[in-house]
C-alpha cells in the first residue's frame, strides 16, 4: 500500500513539473521578441519630420536684393523601398516636401522678415544599405540623388528644377513582421546656377542650398 501510494506521488509529482515546463515554454514564447520583417520585403514608409538650413544667395537671383533664407518647419513624405536580394539592401524612391517661408535676418533681438511662401520638395533614388541587424533594430545609411524643385510663391516666378543629393543614417526597430518604426535624419545638398561669371568667386565661395533634417516614420512591409 505505502509504495503504491509512494509512486502515486512520484508521477503526481513529475506531472506537476511536467505541467509547469511546458507554462514556462510558453511564457517564454509570449516574452521573445516578436519576429522582424524579412530582408528580401518591400517597405512603404509614410513619414514627417523637420527640417532646417537653405540659403537661396543674392548673387544667385533678380529676385531678391540679399541673401533670403528657409525658415525651419516641418515636413512630410514617402519612402519606398524595394529590395535587391535577400541581403536587407534597398533601392529606395523618396518623395519629401516641406512648406515654408523666405525671410531674411533681422537685427539683434528683431524678429526676422518674411518675404514670400516657398516650396522645397525633394524627388530622390537611393541606395538604403544596412550595417548591422538584429531582431530588435537595423541600423543602416541611406545615398541619394535626383531633383530638387523649388517653388517660391511670387506672382510671375516659376518653379526651378535643381540637381540634388543627399546621405544620412537611420535606425528601424521591428514591432512586427509587417511593421517597423524607422528613424532617420538626412543632409541635402541643390547645386544652384551661378547668375556672374565670376569662377573665382564660384571657387571661394559656396553658394549651394544645404538642408538638414530629422524624420519619424512607420515603415510596412509586403
Amino acid at each position: 500500500m505505502r509504495k503504491a501510494l509512494l509512486v502515486l506521488l512520484l508521477l503526481s509529482l513529475s506531472t506537476s513539473a511536467f505541467a509547469q515546463s511546458g507554462d514556462d515554454d510558453e511564457w517564454r514564447r509570449r516574452r521573445a521578441p516578436r519576429d522582424s520583417p524579412r530582408a528580401g520585403a518591400f517597405e512603404l514608409t509614410p513619414f514627417v519630420g523637420y527640417r532646417w538650413g537653405g540659403t537661396i544667395f543674392a548673387s544667385e537671383t533678380f529676385l531678391f536684393g540679399e541673401d533670403v533664407d528657409v525658415a525651419s518647419s516641418a515636413n512630410f513624405g514617402v519612402n519606398l523601398g524595394i529590395p535587391l536580394g535577400d541581403s536587407g539592401m534597398k533601392l529606395e524612391l523618396m518623395a519629401n516636401r516641406q512648406a515654408s517661408q523666405l525671410e531674411t535676418e533681422g537685427g539683434l533681438f528683431e524678429r526676422n522678415n518674411e518675404v514670400a511662401d516657398i516650396d522645397v520638395t525633394y524627388l530622390h533614388g537611393g541606395l538604403q544599405i544596412p550595417f548591422a541587424r538584429s531582431r530588435n533594430a537595423m541600423p543602416y545609411f541611406v545615398v541619394s540623388a535626383g531633383l530638387a524643385n523649388l517653388d517660391p510663391q511670387l506672382r510671375g516666378v516659376s518653379a526651378e528644377n535643381r540637381f540634388s543629393a543627399s546621405a544620412g543614417v537611420g535606425v528601424k526597430v521591428p514591432v512586427s513582421q509587417a511593421l517597423s518604426l524607422r528613424v532617420e535624419g538626412r543632409g541635402y545638398y541643390t547645386s544652384l546656377e551661378d547668375n556672374n561669371d565670376c569662377t573665382i568667386c564660384e571657387y571661394f565661395y559656396n553658394r549651394d542650398f544645404y538642408q538638414g533634417e530629422v524624420n519619424i516614420g512607420l515603415a510596412l512591409s509586403f
